[in-house]
């Protein structure tokens, strides 16, 4: 499980994207409470991960701005 930004450049504007690496547990040919939880707890793990990168994309971001403006 990594997580890596990649910069992109559109009409002078630089995106930065998180790449998520995270493995998802396969389902199997007849439902098992098991597997279905462990889906559960895998796209969980994939959620956290979207949402700590942004924040920390969000708060680079901003000081990138304060510092710039300041």
């Amino acid at each position: 499980t990594r997580t890596e930004n990649e910069g992109t450049t559109t009409k002078g504007i630089r995106s930065i994207m998180a790449k998520i690496v995270q493995s998802l547990t396969r389902a199997s040919d007849e439902y098992r409470s098991d597997v279905a939880h462990s889906l559960v707890r895998d796209l969980d793990a994939v959620l956290e991960k979207l949402n700590t990168t942004f924040q920390e994309e969000l708060k680079q971001e901003i000081e990138a701005r304060s510092f710039f403006l300041d």
